[in-house]
């Protein structure tokens, strides 16, 4: 008998049902005062909800490895002066990575937008990154260092990108409120 064998390629990310899935058990969490969990959850379920908007909303594509990137961030590679190497543009410019430098991203995905897609709320969010302060290595903090205030920062954060994202599926047209 021999062991299954993962593909090479694993099948796109559902970025919606993940975010909604680490905003619940940050919840859980934050209910049962474990903040490092607490914290961790809520800027990967920001981080998915982002990326579900940025792909169903915003113009975002996948790689051939599923890695979302916006295309409008990807610059082609600059003509070389003479005796010098092409400069290639680093992907974190544009793959959509981690907070808090995703939620630039997104920014930066919106104004290129023009708004098309973007209420005045969903606009207004944008202005302050919450998460300025959140990096995903602090999962390996004792806890001292995440205030309530951050946390709960977090969480509303987290759950009103949800909530956009949620507005735009209903309403079928991809509007951000």
């Amino acid at each position: 008998m021999t062991a299954p064998k993962t593909p090479a390629i694993p099948p796109p990310p559902d970025f919606w049902a993940a975010g909604q899935n680490h905003y619940h058990a940050a919840k859980l969490a934050a209910d049962r005062r474990l903040p490092v969990s607490a914290d961790h959850l809520a800027g990967l379920a920001a981080e998915c909800a982002i990326k579900a908007i940025l792909l169903a909303c915003l113009g975002s594509q996948l790689t051939p490895k599923n890695k979302p990137f916006h295309p409008a961030l990807k610059q082609p590679p600059q003509q070389p002066q003479p005796g010098q190497k092409a400069k290639q543009q680093h992907w974190s410019e544009y793959e959509h990575g981690h907070l808090p430098g995703l939620w630039a991203q997104l920014a930066e995905v919106v104004k290129l937008s023009a708004g098309r897609q973007v209420g005045p709320m969903f606009q207004q969010m944008l202005l302050q990154n919450p998460f300025h302060s959140w990096h995903i290595a602090a999962r390996y903090c004792n806890g001292r260092s995440i205030s309530t205030a951050d946390l709960q920062r977090h969480l509303k954060a987290a759950y009103d990108l949800i909530a956009a994202f949620e507005y735009a599926r209903q309403t079928g047209n991809g509007t951000l409120r």
